[in-house]
């Protein structure tokens, strides 16, 4: 057994020896001839690229190993041949990439990636053991000493980085910030919402005498576990630095497209799936004459409605809370979100209705594809129920803005995206629903194979006609604004010449002149705040500015002529 183990270790020892000669031929080259002498950016790929792979490997054989020290299983060969090539290979990269780094001008994209990925991948990690260490000390789990020594070893690899990145803080980008708030916010949500599940089924219960959802103690302390697990990484990733950072595109990135969109999104489903099956109840054909087993799917609806309106509402606070009373680009994003939202939950009862009013008008034969027409109805006016006033009360305020400030909101880039996305998807939408309408036509004309005609057309059509509607609608819209958009011009062109590369969508919002930024390198190029370039735009009576930071950090405007 011994020397089948120093068999094993024979070719990994060799790829280590050629790692170690690779590094120090690169790394020696580099201290005689200087960084100009090869690829800076081939470099700093090879180096950080490879250094992500050495670390896993290094993390995962430590972990392996530490886990052995608890619990002997004999499974000892793998860990020790990873930790033995990988760690000596992961002190070599390390020193190189310190030297590197040492340098700001090296300091480029593949530090950014590398730092954002190892911290992201550390958060996955870190998750997923610290559920299950958690799960073992407080419910009757199996013993966790792998999941531990894992939670041990890339705690230590998580703190590493973070060093690293708060070091260059304003070199490295703060991504990975947002994707450990996403991940945390995830696993609170989800397992706040099974939780919430299991209380609401077993009141439910209580007050039947048939109990389908039996479940222990564990059952419910495991999604307890989860969503104080995802409070954690959000509380640390979001509330402790997401949300004190700067506002840039990233930000609201996450903030719009996570917080808000996915609250909502979350929201619709939980409110729709209730209230259909309510609405099935009371007046459709229910799918159990058990009450209990027909509202088996309630609870978990209610949950999700629930925990994905908390989410929305507090992202939406975030959002808008801190903004001026005044109409910016922020407004825009979000009331288009939400239209957007509630847009696509209309259609697709809309194209239930056409389905439900065909099938009533002729009833099929043969039962047809639907099992019940009224459930039709039923979900056709549950999806109207909960989208159209989302649509509309997003929409109409927009649509105010779009009569009282016609210019603004009319040339408003998000404006123009929403209404070209909308038309763009009608119509892919549309062109594969007459393709499929299409081959149930010719199908039905040659007599080839396939179900009855009707069938076949009914989904299609009604799609064709509902996206062809909302297209029609949106076109006239965004035609009917097109001079508007061609007459208007920015009032300012402003350049800012800053440290600070994401202040010009603030200046922008905030002055609705376009923004560009040239990246000062000295150390003169201080942060400008956005408030003061804002208002120092607005008072100037030029067309044309240059804005940079003058003494005692006072902003500079000078205007010029292009």
């Amino acid at each position: 057994m011994f020397f089948g183990l120093i068999g094993s270790l024979v070719p990994l020892a060799i790829l280590g020896a050629i790692i170690y000669a690779i590094v120090k031929g690169v790394s020696g080259h580099r201290d005689r001839g200087g960084s100009d002498n090869a690829p800076g950016s081939v470099r700093r790929l090879f180096l950080f690229g490879f250094l992500y792979v050495a670390v896993h490997f290094a993390a995962w054989g430590l972990a392996g190993l530490f886990s052995e020290l608890a619990d002997s299983s004999g499974q000892i060969a793998e860990p020790l041949a990873m930790t033995l090539v990988a760690v000596p290979v992961v002190v070599l990269l390390a020193r190189w990439a310190g030297r590197i780094m040492a340098d700001r001008a090296e300091r480029g994209l593949a530090l950014t990636a590398y730092v954002n990925a190892m911290l992201s991948t550390a958060l996955i990690v870190l998750l997923v053991t610290s559920y299950e260490v958690a799960a073992w000390l407080v419910t009757d789990a199996g013993s966790a000493p792998f999941a531990l020594s894992a939670l041990v070893v890339w705690a230590g690899v998580w703190a590493i980085h973070w060093a690293v990145w708060k070091k260059y803080e304003n070199e490295i980008s703060n991504l990975h910030v947002y994707f450990g708030a996403t991940a945390g916010l995830g696993m609170a949500a989800i397992s706040a919402a099974i939780a919430l599940t299991f209380f609401l089924q077993g009141i439910l219960d209580a007050g039947s005498a048939l109990d389908i959802t039996s479940f222990e103690r564990d059952d419910f302390l495991r999604p307890l576990i989860g969503m104080l697990v995802g409070l954690a990484a959000f509380g640390w990733y979001w509330l402790g630095n997401g949300l004190r950072a700067r506002r840039d595109p990233i930000w609201h990135g996450y903030v719009v497209l996570v917080g808000v969109l996915g609250g909502l999104i979350a929201t619709v489903t939980g409110a729709g799936i209730a209230a259909f099956g309510t609405l099935q109840w009371l007046w459709g054909d229910p799918d159990s004459s058990s009450a209990v087993r027909h509202f088996e799917d309630f609870a978990p609806a209610l949950a999700v409605m629930a925990i994905g309106g908390l989410v929305w509402a507090y992202h939406r606070l975030v959002v808008l809370g801190d903004t001026a009373k005044t109409r910016t680009e922020i407004h825009r994003v979000y009331d288009y979100v939400v239209a957007a939202v509630g847009l696509v939950t209309a259609v697709v009862g809309s194209v239930l209705l056409l389905i439900a009013v065909q099938e009533a008008v002729f009833p099929p034969s043969g039962g047809g594809r639907f099992d019940s027409s009224i459930n039709i109805f039923l979900g056709a006016g549950t999806s109207l129920l909960v989208g159209l006033p989302l649509w509309a009360r997003a929409w109409g305020r927009a649509g105010r803005h779009a009569r009282l400030e016609p210019e603004q909101e009319a040339s408003s880039p998000t404006r123009r995206i929403y209404l070209f996305g909308v038309l763009g998807v009608s119509g892919i939408v549309a062109f594969g629903s007459l393709m499929t309408l299409l081959v149930a036509v010719f199908n039905a004309l040659f007599e080839e194979d396939g179900g009855p005609l009707r069938d076949e057309v009914q989904v299609s059509a009604a799609l064709l006609v509902t996206v062809g509607l909302v297209a029609a609608y949106h076109f006239m819209k965004m035609r009917a604004e097109g001079e508007l958009v061609r007459a208007h011009v920015p009032v300012k062109d402003v350049t800012l010449v800053t440290g600070d590369v994401a202040i010009a969508s603030i200046v922008h919002d905030l002055t609705g002149a376009r923004v560009r930024v040239m990246h000062r390198l000295d150390a003169n190029g201080g942060l400008l705040d956005p408030a003061a370039v804002a208002q120092a735009v607005e008072a100037s009576d030029y067309e044309h500015l240059l804005v940079l930071t003058g003494p005692r950090g006072r902003v500079e405007v000078i205007p010029y002529e292009s």
